[in-house]
């Protein structure tokens, strides 16, 4: 871990110096951020999502810290001493990086004491009302910086496949609770937790849990406290955190199903084939486009579509059973920056990712098939109705719909599925 943390800092340092000298500036202060309150109401915080640019370079999720970056130097950690009974910072989950920088403390409300002053000074922060004197979040700089997120260094790859193993895990344990019980999505939910040991706010994102017909909401989170009972369908969109660096996973599960259970499995394979296509050089639209593709196969051929697999997709199905993009980006941020270079297609409009795909990228491939009947309905209207066996819309509604995701890094010579081998170690 050292070894490769050290290589990191080298990269990022290389990198910040290219960028210092073509935007001109002669130093940058990252801020992990500041306490954030909940509402007017109470005197209630958030616990800090560190600045990602902060995160890129520093582990540390505590409040009113700074990394000052300058050419050929070596970066300045700047932390703020809390003397406080009601609150404390965190515990740094590793070691590793202390020595990687010079050190300063300072009493709150004394970092500009140490920290650089001036016009070529750029600051870079979610807090720009509480933020030190200098540029904030110039546009051309921070661009230049989201670009190198785009690559991943050894050390990320280290955090991505620790992520992947701790999300895994949790997403092993609901599987079981599934199968051999009748939980209600809010137990899911608290078992994943408690398998992943992590609390909620800890999370990369908010799990998504939904059982049945509450699949068919993509973000669903508002848990019920129901048991259900009898053949269902269990969709667990979750994550976890390693040194900042969050997985993010999606497995969805039957009990009994019938067709449900057969186009599971169809799209399980599916999702498979799509990871098979990924290569360097090839444009990640194209493979969303590819999925749209499968798509329509797997649907004339359970009988779902009744259509030519090309008619599915052309006369605009297939994207009313998958509205979502394929993936995105994956790394300090659930969805990282510099990988949406353009807009998509209007037939893609969700799509986050459009980049070529490049050696040293990760992200996430995550096919859906969905019964969501407010994008069903214009089918039914417009005259494409024949292009579906509506009998067999009416018996996966109960189901709510699938999604399978996997996070991918691109290394030399192929891929790495970081989810598939989680499951298999």
């Amino acid at each position: 871990m050292s070894a490769n943390y050290t290589a990191h800092l080298e990269y990022l340092q290389r990198g910040y110096e290219a960028a210092m000298a073509a935007h001109g500036f002669d130093a940058i202060v990252l801020c992990s951020g500041t306490v954030a309150s909940k509402n007017r109401f109470d005197d209630q915080t958030w616990t800090l999502c560190p600045t990602p640019a902060f995160a890129h370079w520093c582990p540390l999720a505590e409040i009113d810290a700074y990394v000052v970056v300058r050419p050929g130097k070596k970066p300045l950690l700047v932390r703020t001493l809390v003397s406080d009974y009601w609150e404390t910072q965190p515990i740094a989950e590793s070691s590793h990086f202390w020595s990687a920088f010079e050190g300063a403390s300072v009493a709150a409300g004394h970092a500009n004491d140490v920290l650089p002053e001036g016009n070529r000074v750029a600051v870079i922060t979610r807090d720009p009302g509480k933020s030190p004197p200098g540029a904030v979040n110039p546009p051309a700089l921070i661009a230049a910086l989201d670009a190198l997120r785009t690559t991943k260094t050894a050390y990320e790859l280290e955090c991505l496949t620790e992520a992947s193993r701790r999300a895994v895990r949790g997403h092993q344990a609901v599987e079981r609770l599934f199968a051999t019980g009748t939980p209600s999505e809010l137990d899911v939910h608290l078992a994943y937790l408690a398998a992943t040991e992590q609390d909620d706010p800890s999370c990369p994102y908010k799990n998504i849990v939904a059982i049945g017909p509450h699949a068919a909401v993509l973000h669903y989170v508002a848990y019920t406290r129901e048991k259900i009972a009898g053949d269902t369908s269990l969709l667990v969109d979750a994550g976890a955190k390693y040194l900042g660096y969050g997985s993010d996973i999606t497995r969805t599960y039957a009990r009994g199903g019938g067709r449900f259970a057969e186009l599971l499995a169809r799209m399980d394979a599916m999702q498979r084939a799509i990871c098979d296509k990924i290569k360097p050089g090839l444009p990640y639209e194209d493979l969303h486009d590819d999925a749209h593709r499968m798509l329509a196969v797997v649907l004339a051929e359970t009988g779902i579509g009744r259509g030519r697999p090309d008619e599915l997709v052309a006369r605009g199905v297939t994207r009313a059973l998958l509205p979502h993009g394929l993936g995105h980006s994956l790394g300090i941020t659930v969805h990282d920056v510099g990988m949406k270079l353009r807009a998509p297609r209007p037939e893609n409009p969700f799509l986050r990712n459009t980049s070529t795909i490049e050696v040293g990228q990760v992200f996430t491939i995550e096919p859906g098939c969905y019964v969501i009947d407010a994008l069903l309905q214009p089918l039914q209207s417009d005259g494409r109705g024949e292009l579906l066996d509506w009998a067999a819309i009416a018996e996966l509604r109960p189901y709510g719909g699938i999604r399978i995701e996997d996070n991918i890094a691109v290394v030399e010579g192929g891929i790495r599925n970081l989810t598939r081998e989680a499951y298999a170690t």
